[in-house]
């Protein structure tokens, strides 16, 4: 070979090899980027339709611990440091959190969706271990489609201020009369750093209210309040868990979490294994502008609460395959004792 073919040998050889050396670089790059997108909470796919799908074992668990560690759930007791001094107020409220007094096996959430209407449920709802309902969604003319068992009840703080007020205060009723009743807690009652109550956003007076109940019905079914900042902490985790999204609406930051999220959180901390029932939306009734199964004229407007997000955190933690969901309503999920969080 003469001079000029080797000068030109070395010269392809060399770009060759730079070319392959690049090539290595970019490639390199582009997994390392993916796998900075891959960090556990985030490893889901959002379409922009109101579906996720994607999300891993390792998703679902790393999700789970934040809810585990960051939301735990308890309820106010007497032994709370802003009664002291303040026996009355003090004595009305249990000794024990409810967490310490019940653990279910299999557990219902039953939504009061008017999609319900379209389904038959009743006997699979009533065979669970427990059945959570909310506010005043009756069985009475439904138990075909929802159950007949009640064995917890979460209630907004509109309860008893505008809505059930005669089922509420009339002890002839059984609703609220045989049931573990439970009161969601936002930012109604606080505690500020002066370990002091703080009621000034508890605008339906549930704390009045829920002192008026246990002292006119002492002998009934257990009755507790959500701890202080347990809406709040929920908020921060759909707020942790939207800024993982690519299609997420930063307005849904404003509303407060539903009582149906506080329901489910609630019972992922009660129970093995939850079911819900119509909390990630079926088709079967996608249509409709009505709110519940028992009222054929509230319409559901969505204005105050941020039920997309919640909604699409439940496709995330949910073990049902979606297209099952979009079936049946029927969206099962692990409990968070069933997690070995670190």
């Amino acid at each position: 070979m003469d001079k000029k073919g080797l000068f030109l040998f070395i010269l392809v050889s060399c770009t060759c090899i730079a070319i392959y050396a690049l090539l290595g670089r970019v490639s390199l790059t582009v997994v390392m980027t993916t796998a900075e997108k891959s960090k556990p909470g985030m490893h889901f796919v959002y379409l922009g339709t109101g579906e996720t799908e994607g999300a891993t074992d390792d998703t679902r668990a790393t999700l789970s611990c934040r809810l585990k560690n960051k939301v735990p759930f308890s309820t106010i007791t007497r032994t709370l440091e802003a009664f002291q001094g303040r026996p009355a107020v003090r004595n009305v409220f249990p000794k024990q959190s409810l967490e310490n007094m019940v653990h279910y096996n299999s557990c219902a959430v039953v939504s009061s969706s008017h999609a319900m209407k379209f389904h038959k449920y009743g006997t699979k709802i009533d065979a669970h271990d427990a059945v959570l309902r909310f506010n005043c969604a009756p069985t009475k003319n439904y138990t075909v489609n929802v159950g007949r068992r009640t064995d917890l009840r979460l209630i907004n703080t509109v309860i008893p201020y505008s809505n059930c007020q005669r089922e509420f205060w009339d002890k002839r009723i059984k609703m609220f009369n045989n049931e573990i009743v439970v009161v969601r807690n936002y930012l109604n009652v606080r505690v500020n750093k002066n370990n002091k109550l703080d009621l000034r956003l508890d605008a339906h007076h549930s704390f009045e209210n829920y002192i008026r109940y246990r002292r006119r019905f002492p002998n009934r079914a257990m009755h507790f309040f959500q701890r202080p900042n347990f809406g709040w902490d929920i908020k921060n985790e759909l707020k942790h868990f939207c800024n993982g999204m690519t299609n997420c609406k930063t307005t849904e930051f404003e509303k407060s979490p539903s009582t149906g999220a506080h329901g489910v959180v609630m019972m992922l901390h009660l129970c093995d294994w939850v079911y819900t029932y119509e909390f990630i939306p079926s088709a079967v009734d996608r249509n409709t502008t009505l709110a519940h199964y028992f009222d054929e004229d509230l319409k559901f407007t969505g204005r105050y609460h941020s039920y997309n997000t919640e909604r699409d955190y439940w496709r995330v933690l949910t073990v049902t395959p979606l297209e099952e969901v979009e079936k049946t309503g029927v969206a099962v999920f692990r409990g968070l004792s069933q997690y070995n969080c670190t």
